[in-house]
């Protein structure tokens, strides 16, 4: 990663770059696709008096065009802290996005939703795919829950195949246990 620092209306200070590259070389933990990271340490003029005098910039960029910034300010006698501070919300926009190159981003139930349950008998039912189609189901089918405690309306995710009577879920997990109908009738399929 190359790193590149600027100090702007203040004098360079040993400790405080060495504390930046202390820093910037613990951020390549996070993501290892960083291509530069660009640290200015600067004084602010238009926020004198306000105890934010100084500022410390973080940009990275990141392959992908993927661009984290991130920004503080401090006084004079806590520039150490805002760097280190800088730097740790840096680290964080990295762990999400590293997380985010690798999928691992959470999904809600309805992401995983194929189908809605529509129809529930004895030992059988029916599921309603999300492009309309009906789709039969054997209680032995199921994988997620027993099938008493099914409802009409719970969003599932299963396997389809071929039947005798047209398409038919071998397995059938549920996905989003949210259906509000516990009775065993018809609900208009989705539309």
């Amino acid at each position: 990663m190359q790193l590149e620092l600027t100090f702007r209306h203040i004098d360079k200070s040993p400790s405080l770059e060495e504390l930046i590259r202390e820093q910037a070389n613990k951020i390549q933990r996070f993501n290892d696709h960083i291509n530069s990271c660009a640290v200015v340490v600067e004084r602010d003029h238009a926020s004198q008096g306000t105890g934010g005098e100084y500022r410390v910039r973080v940009d990275l960029h990141v392959a992908g065009k993927q661009e984290i910034v991130s920004e503080e300010r401090a006084a004079r006698n806590l520039l150490a802290t805002a760097v280190r501070d800088v730097f740790h919300c840096a680290g964080r926009q990295l762990k999400k996005l590293a997380s985010e190159q690798r999928s691992e981003v959470k999904a809600h139930p309805a992401q995983d939703t194929a189908g809605v349950i529509t129809k529930l008998f004895s030992d059988y039912g029916f599921i309603t795919t999300t492009d309309g189609r009906e789709i039969y189901f054997h209680e032995r089918s199921i994988l997620s829950a027993p099938f008493s405690e099914l409802k009409i309306g719970m969003g599932v995710a299963y396997t389809e195949e071929d039947g005798d009577k047209g398409p038919q879920a071998s397995t059938v997990r549920v996905v989003d246990a949210r259906g509000g109908n516990r009775g065993r009738e018809q609900i208009p399929p989705l539309g």
